[in-house]
């Protein structure tokens, strides 16, 4: 999956216009990824990234635990992705992909109680 890619979980319907979310299993594995990532250099995330393909194509996970190593993988990929051409160490702060995920997620999220 390329930094540029849509996430989304589950099957992919191209015939509809309707997004689907990740999960918060995903999302909570995303979160995880960046914690560890944070400080790495691009061959620090890169072996990261191939360890958790290794662990994902293994075989021994299924179902919830199959989806959230594959999550991780495709994280630990677009980390490394965007660190091929960056001279500095990894912070989701300076995650362009990240810092628009927060703020199209802010722009979803439901007004607090007592507002329209």
């Amino acid at each position: 999956m390329g930094p540029q890619q849509d996430r989304v979980s589950g099957p992919v319907d191209d015939t509809s216009d309707e997004v689907v979310e990740p999960s918060e299993d995903e999302r909570d594995a995303w979160a995880r990824v960046r914690r560890s990532a944070k400080g790495m250099r691009h061959h620090e995330a890169k072996a990261a990234w191939e360890e958790a393909r290794k662990a994902a194509e293994d075989g021994s996970r299924t179902g919830r635990d199959a989806l959230i190593a594959q999550a991780e993988t495709d994280e630990w990929e677009r980390v490394t992705e965007a660190l091929f051409d960056h001279a500095g160490a990894y912070d989701s702060a300076d995650d362009p992909f990240v810092q628009g995920e927060l703020e199209g997620r802010a722009h979803h999220a439901p007004p607090p109680p007592g507002r329209p």
